[in-house]
C-alpha cells in the first residue's frame, strides 16, 4: 500500500485502497485460534491481538505463520542480582532506556576453606575450543615448571636443607646445662644427646636463636667436648651466622666428600662430629653426628659406607 498522508473531504477511496486500510488496522480476538480463523488472507506485516495470551502477533509471509511481535511484551524493568556464595558482584537495576550490567568475580567476598582433593575447579579446556569444564584438585596435573624443579633437585642444593631447633636446658641433674635438639613434629624441650646419621648431599641447619642459647654458641668438633678435651672446632663446609640466643642465629654444616675427608680402612677421616659449647664443658653430652657408618673394609669387603641422598 502506498502511503498517503492526508485525504481531502469528498475524495473517493477505491476498493483496493479501502481493503488496504482495513488490513492495516489492529484487530483484537478472543484467542489466537479465533484470530487465525477470522483472518484468512493476511498480508505480510499485518498485526493482530489475542486476548487469551495478551500478546500481539505479526503475520510473517516468509514462514506463513503468525509470530510474536518483537518476541513478546515490551520489557519495562530489569534487575540483575548476584547470588550469595557465587563470588559475583556488580548487579544493576534499570526501569527504562539503555541497560548495561557488568559482573565481576570478587574472591575477597568469599569465605576461606581448607581445600580437599574432591573440591572442584572451573577450567577452559583448550583441547575442546575452550569449553568450560570442571576438574577436581585430585586430578590437577603437575605443571611443567614444577616437574622441571623436581627433576632438577640434586644433592647439595639449598632445597635439601634439614632444619633443627636448638635449645639449652638442665639435663635433670640440677647442675649441667646441655643442648636439646628438635626437628619435624618434635615438641616440648626436645631431645638431649641424640645420635644422628648425616647423609652426603644434605645441609643441616641448626637454629640457635632461642633465648636459652644466649652465651652458649653451638659448635662441632671431631673430639668429644671439643676444646675442653684438647680438640678444636670443625669448620669445613660449616657456616655460622649471628649470635647465639639472638634472632636469625644459626650454624649449618653441608655434608660433602670434602666434609668427610679422605677414606681410610675403617671409614673416612671425619666419621663423627660432636656438638659442644666453647664456653662451657659437657654441654654436648653424649650426642654425636655420624657422617660415615663404622665399617671395616679389611674384614667386611666392599660394604658401601656412604649414605647417598637421592
Amino acid at each position: 500500500m502506498a502511503y498517503k498522508s492526508n485525504y481531502a473531504t469528498g475524495e473517493l477511496i477505491d476498493a483496493t485502497t479501502f481493503q488496504e486500510l482495513v488490513n492495516s488496522a489492529v484487530y483484537s480476538f478472543a484467542s489466537l485460534s479465533a484470530l487465525t480463523s477470522a483472518i484468512t488472507t493476511p498480508i505480510d506485516g499485518q498485526i493482530a491481538f489475542a486476548q487469551d495470551t495478551e500478546q500481539y502477533y505479526r503475520w510473517d509471509a516468509d514462514s506463513s505463520a503468525w509470530t510474536l511481535l518483537l518476541g513478546g511484551a515490551d520489557i519495562t524493568a530489569v534487575t540483575i542480582t548476584t547470588a550469595s556464595g557465587s563470588g559475583l558482584s556488580g548487579g544493576s537495576t534499570a526501569s527504562s532506556g539503555a541497560f548495561t550490567s557488568t559482573l565481576i568475580v570478587d574472591v575477597n567476598g568469599l569465605s576461606s576453606v581448607t581445600p580437599q582433593t574432591a573440591d572442584e575447579m572451573l577450567i577452559s579446556d583448550v583441547t575442546d575450543s575452550n569449553a568450560k569444564k570442571k576438574i577436581t584438585l585430585a586430578d590437577l596435573p603437575v605443571s611443567t615448571a614444577t616437574q622441571t624443579a623436581l627433576d632438577g633437585i640434586t644433592a647439595g642444593t639449598s632445597t635439601l636443607t634439614v632444619p633443627f631447633t636448638v635449645k639449652v636446658a638442665d639435663d635433670g641433674s640440677g647442675s649441667q646445662n646441655v643442648f636439646y635438639f628438635l626437628n619435624g613434629t618434635d615438641s616440648g624441650a626436645g631431645t638431649r644427646s641424640p645420635a644422628m646419621d648425616l647423609q652426603i648431599g644434605f645441609k643441616y641447619k641448626f637454629d640457635i636463636s632461642d633465648s636459652s642459647n644466649s652465651g652458649h654458641p653451638l659448635k662441632f668438633s671431631t673430639t668429644q667436648d671439643g676444646t675442653h678435651a684438647s680438640g678444636s672446632a670443625f669448620t669445613t663446609n660449616v657456616t655460622e651466622s649471628g649470635t647465639a640466643g639472638s634472632s636469625g642465629a644459626f650454624i649449618q654444616i653441608e655434608v660433602t666428600p670434602e666434609t668427610m675427608g679422605v677414606g681410610t680402612a675403617t671409614g673416612s677421616t671425619v666419621q663423627t662430629l660432636y656438638p659442644y659449647c666453647p664456653n662451657h664443658s659437657g654441654m654436648g653430652g653424649n650426642g654425636k653426628l655420624s657422617l660415615y657408618p663404622n665399617q671395616d673394609f679389611a674384614t667386611q669387603g666392599d660394604a658401601i659406607a656412604l649414605a647417598i641422598a637421592l
